[in-house]
């Protein structure tokens, strides 16, 4: 993986471009050091049915259906 200010992203970026389709290497552009965009190869390759893709990606509210009850309301207060 290649990492590349924006500035220098930005000079040398169809190079870049052609370098990344010709290697298939991944380049990350920075800003002010902070990673801004990953730029990857084109794939026609569809992922489908990847197992775990969506692990860590929900969150669990518990019961959402019964009734809080007065005591969780300010207004019953």
């Amino acid at each position: 993986m290649q990492i590349l200010s924006v500035s220098e992203f930005k000079a040398k970026a169809l190079g870049v471009l052609e370098q990344i389709a010709q290697t298939g290497e991944t380049v990350v552009v920075t800003k002010r050091g902070k990673a801004i965009v990953k730029v990857v190869p084109y794939s026609e390759e569809v992922e489908v049915n990847v197992p775990g893709k969506l692990r860590g990606t929900v969150l669990e509210e518990g019961d959402i259906v019964s009734p809080l009850g007065a005591d969780m309301w300010n207004a019953t207060r």
